[in-house]
């Protein structure tokens, strides 16, 4: 029996990933996110029946609220989870508004619009933030909402708080949208909260108003990153719930139409089946071109390797997702912020936030094509990738920047899916690396491209993560380079730690607060006292944290010694093959 989290697990699929080519790398993403349809070892996979049932019913409750302005659909969560609330949020109530139906709609992100681009310290453990902003949402004239929190590994407490706290109110139906099975939640104990994500659900599972929604698509491809799978299956099982809810409203319009109800949604079965083969197909498209993207995969990696930097360049949703696969690098693989950013041609208007206000918060903030051209095409060099990304149309804003960008001699690539081949003469000949992706499908109904944005999705997270494992942040299929950004990736580097030192869990711990305070901890019982907010504010400031602690770990390095060859060899997967395993 499986006792640890299946999203935190080695994938077996990927674990040559860091000494594979570029090729090699495309393939093995390509097996490992066929796993959201096939499913993992004994437990249901997104095509089961359960799986099936409960994503109707889901889609029932929320079809309930669609016709009411006074109803609301919150979308929570923390990091990847809470990017897609919000990207899913301004999708649907677009949608909404077009039909003329209430916009109804809500996200809840750890961290505040903050976090859309960088993450923010903590945020995802602050039970008392999550409260705070739920309530903020909670306006008196409510009559009745559906809270759907998004947590991969079913982990986050922020989720969890908002969860109990609902779990009261008869108002409310209430959906966890998860990818572990509910004995795997996570069970740790969060500072500043009396209860554990686990405890959580177990209560809420007994509610017949509560319902968690976890096809699980085993681990993933690159161990504990859940913006892949995880924000590919919050993607799918969302939009899902959404256009079936849709479709229940049209259903139940028809004249003669069986009449539908909680007990019985046989009706909608079908096309759910329907959606969840059409991404089937929409995935296996996404990866079609593999030595295209294998390429652009090789060019960002060079970037990397070469001290330059990963630019997209985009408009509407394909220039939003640009800017959320950035936004995860630095979390993720210990990235500088600015080593990848993505542009939006719309700027912070099209998420719908004061342009000046966001600005404010510095120059990540600054995310429109404007700024691209007034702040970083003026310093534009040969190690730059700017890559175009395009669904259906390349806009001729994007046009324009990346010509800007190949006249100052960065290397320039378009990324573009569509379901028709570009014509003749669109595609600008300064653009020497074309990869473009051809999908069936670009969305469920008239004026969508959730189908070919889902590819579009796929195809940003295999560049930057075959890029940042040609840079040396990757051993096996492990991220050795992560920000300890809240408790979560704490426990995660201690594990990290005694997985690739062979060091028990004590000695790790004690690598670990050496290489974040840069001394060693005076007693074992001094350092149970150092507060997790105090290691996470040290641990946020410090570069290769886990490498450094790795190095101490084995016991043959003293600080300086692991600091000056951390040094010498940046590449961690050398130091660990040589040093660490005795490799020559």
């Amino acid at each position: 029996m499986l006792t640890r989290s299946i999203t935190e697990s080695p994938n077996p699929l990927t674990l040559g990933l860091d000494i594979a080519d570029p090729v090699g790398m495309v393939r093995m993403l390509r097996q490992s996110d066929a796993q959201m349809f096939s499913g993992f070892d004994v437990y249901p996979s997104l095509m089961d029946e359960e799986i099936i049932e409960k994503l109707a019913l889901v889609a029932w409750r929320m079809a309930r609220l669609l016709k009411d302005p006074d109803n609301r659909v919150f979308l929570a969560g923390a990091g990847t989870s809470g990017r897609f609330a919000h990207l899913h949020c301004l999708e649907f109530n677009r949608i909404l508004r077009e039909r003329r139906l209430p916009e109804i709609f809500r996200p809840l992100i750890a961290g505040g619009e903050a976090a859309l681009i960088q993450a923010q310290e903590a945020a995802e453990d602050s039970a008392a933030a999550a409260l705070r902003d739920l309530k903020a949402e909670l306006k008196p004239d409510l009559k009745k909402g559906l809270y759907l929190g998004i947590t991969a590994g079913v982990s986050a407490p922020y989720v969890a708080a908002q969860l109990e706290f609902l779990g009261g109110n008869p108002a409310f139906d209430t959906v966890v949208v998860g990818f572990n099975p509910p004995e795997l939640a996570r069970d740790k104990p969060i500072e500043g909260w009396d209860k554990t994500v686990r405890q959580v659900i177990t209560q809420a599972l007994e509610s017949d108003r509560f319902t968690l929604l976890n096809p699980v698509y085993g681990p993933e491809p690159v161990t504990g990153s859940t913006r892949m799978k995880g924000g590919s299956m919050t993607k799918i099982v969302i939009e899902i719930v959404f256009t079936i809810a849709l479709e229940i409203i049209e259903y139940q319009s028809l004249e003669g139409a069986a009449k539908l109800s909680e007990d019985n949604l046989l009706p909608v079965r079908a096309s759910i089946i329907e959606r969840i083969r059409h991404y089937q197909e929409t995935v296996n498209a996404a990866y079609s071109n593999v030595a295209g993207l294998a390429e652009l995969v090789r060019l960002a990696g060079t970037a990397l390797r070469s001290g330059g930097r990963i630019i997209y360049l985009g408009r509407g949703i394909a220039g939003l997702l640009g800017i959320i696969d950035a936004s995860e690098c630095p979390p993720t693989y210990g990235a500088d912020p600015f080593d990848v950013r993505g542009f939006i041609r719309e700027g912070w208007e099209f998420l719908g936030y004061d342009p000046a206000k966001m600005k404010a918060r510095g120059k990540a903030y600054e995310i429109d094509h404007e700024a691209f051209e007034q702040t970083v095409l003026p310093d534009i060099q040969k190690g730059d990738l700017v890559i175009g990304i395009a669904l259906q149309t390349l806009g001729e804003n994007t046009r324009k920047m990346l010509e800007a960008a190949a006249a100052g001699k960065a290397t320039t690539a378009l990324l573009y899916v569509s379901t028709e081949k570009p014509r003749p003469g669109t595609i600008p000949e300064t653009i020497r690396h074309f990869c473009p992706i051809d999908v069936p499908y670009l969305g469920f109904t008239r004026g969508t491209s959730n189908e070919a944005e889902l590819a579009l999705k796929l195809c940003l997270n295999a560049i930057t993560t075959g890029a940042h494992v040609m840079a040396g942040k990757v051993f096996t299929n492990v991220m050795i380079d992560l920000k300890i950004s809240n408790s979560k990736l704490y426990d995660r580097a201690v594990g990290l730690i005694m997985q690739l030192s062979g060091a028990d869990t004590l000695t790790a711990r004690r690598a670990l607060h050496e290489a974040i305070f840069r001394e060693k901890p005076a007693t074992d019982a001094a350092m149970d006292t150092v507060g997790m907010q105090v290691i996470i504010s040290r641990a946020m400031a410090r570069k290769r944290v886990v490498a450094l602690a790795i190095l101490l770990a084995t016991g043959k390095f003293n600080l300086q010694a692991a600091l000056e060859r951390l040094e010498s060899e940046p590449r961690v997967r050398r130091i660990i093959e040589e040093v660490v395993r005795g490799k020559a």
